[in-house]
């Protein structure tokens, strides 16, 4: 086993930095990250570039050239995380590594630190032993969790930069101990519906049942909407997805046999018409991410609130767009809504769906690698999420990422105890050798 004493140093560091995007209060911490990714990359004879975008968190890019005649590879990741307080449940600060029973524990561990570090510090130690066999490119932004709206833009503001021979995103997981490749990701965004029903809360004693309630209208509509097996009832939702072949429904049902999505979500079910990993791989879903209503506070207000809103995540498959879906719902919630209640649609930026070529030559020299590691056949997997950037990369650069995930499916990312199983990163790092090694 490969001796993680450096690398583990050098990555509590990079974890020690509270880069949460979603929140403002933590710029400080952004900026943390940002110039120590720079000092390091700088330090071990990167070209350090270090990029602006007007609404969001800077893009570290780094590039190391190696020969003219070699192919060039761009890696990229993402350093901002989702907050984390011991508040939530932490055993210990989230934002200090720990070991504990096999796993770094830590937030950012997973996603995305610790996969993109893996690449990071390999390149780097090949580097000094005079073994990287190719040109190199890193590109590590800062918004990825907040669905970076200068991301489209800077990508085609740089291309030339960005210029490569292939692309590698890690950035997700892999099967149990199944070495993993991602087909596809779902693409989509998020939307916020707002009811009014009144000026303002009224007392439930002296209106009660004689005036609209925004709470009851919005959870109506929201419930004939979206249906509890998971089905959405808005007009042509379902109309450009692509057919479900027998031949996906096999791929998929054998991946349960590796994976049960019951223990590892710690539901009692699974709904839908298909098998799980059909249903969040290859088909759409709309979710209510979030409503507020009325009073939620210590004991009880009697009112029938004036306001209500709820949050929606819509998640759509590849031949699907995002626009298309935003004018339908938009048309649902006008035919649906009773006319004494006003209501508001405020949309948030939006990211495409792609599917990548898993049959390129390249991938199966990889695959063939991660058999050689992992001492199993790796599995060929549709993701239910998207990272916005590789339909970005596809439609600016037009190259397909290779979508390679290191993490292990438990390690709870965005939740607490995020974790990295340690036999994993050892995996990991091997596998990104074999890589990007002579």
């Amino acid at each position: 086993m490969k001796d993680l004493t450096q690398f583990t140093a050098m990555f509590r560091e990079y974890i020690s930095f509270k880069s949460i995007s979603t929140d403002a209060a933590f710029t400080d911490g952004i900026n943390a990250t940002v110039t120590w990714l720079s000092k390091l990359l700088s330090e071990n004879g990167f070209h350090v570039e270090v990029w602006k975008g007007p609404a969001t968190n800077p893009i570290v890019f780094a590039e190391y050239h190696a020969g003219d005649s070699l192919k060039t590879k761009l890696i990229y990741g993402h350093y901002d995380v989702q907050p984390a307080s011991l508040e939530d449940g932490w055993k210990s600060e989230p934002f200090e590594l720990t070991e504990a029973d096999g796993r770094l524990v830590a937030r950012g561990v997973v996603d995305n630190k610790g996969q993109n570090f893996i690449h990071i510090y390999t390149a780097i130690q090949l580097i000094k032993e005079n073994r990287l066999g190719c040109n190199l490119k890193f590109m590590i932004e800062g918004n990825e969790e907040t669905s970076n709206p200068d991301m489209t833009d800077m990508v085609a503001k740089y291309a030339g930069k960005l210029k490569c021979d292939q692309i590698i995103i890690s950035d997700g997981e892999i099967l149990g101990s199944t070495p993993t490749i991602e087909e596809s990701l779902r693409g989509g965004g998020n939307l916020t519906l707002r009811y009014t029903s009144a000026k303002n809360d009224l007392h439930s004693g002296l209106f009660g049942s004689g005036v609209p309630s925004a709470t009851k209208e919005l959870i109506a509509l929201l419930s004939k909407m979206l249906l509890p097996d998971g089905t959405v009832t808005i007009p042509g939702f379902y109309d450009e997805v692509d057919p479900i072949t027998p031949q996906q429904i096999e791929r998929n049902l054998a991946l349960l046999k590796i994976d049960d999505p019951i223990v590892t979500a710690g539901v009692k079910a699974t709904i839908g018409k298909y098998d799980f990993h059909t249903m969040v791989g290859i088909w759409p879903a709309v979710e209510v991410s979030g409503i507020q209503a009325g009073y939620t506070g210590e004991g009880y207000k009697n009112i029938i609130p004036a306001t209500a809103f709820a949050k929606i995540n819509f998640r759509l498959v590849a031949s699907q767009k995002p626009e298309q879906f935003v004018e339908r719902f938009k048309k649902y919630v006008a035919e649906n809504t009773p006319a004494y209640i006003d209501y508001s649609i405020t949309v948030d930026k939006m990211s495409y769906p792609v599917k990548v070529n898993v049959a390129d030559p390249e991938i199966l020299k990889i695959m063939e690698q991660q058999e050689k590691l992992y001492g199993v056949k790796p599995v060929i997997k549709n993701v239910g999420g998207g990272i916005p950037v590789v339909a970005d990369f596809k439609n600016v650069l037009g190259i397909d990422a290779f979508l390679i995930s290191l993490g292990n499916n438990d390690c709870n990312m965005h939740g607490v105890q995020e974790n990295f199983n340690i036999d994993l990163i050892v995996k990991g790092l091997e596998l990104s050798e074999l890589m990007l090694s002579k």
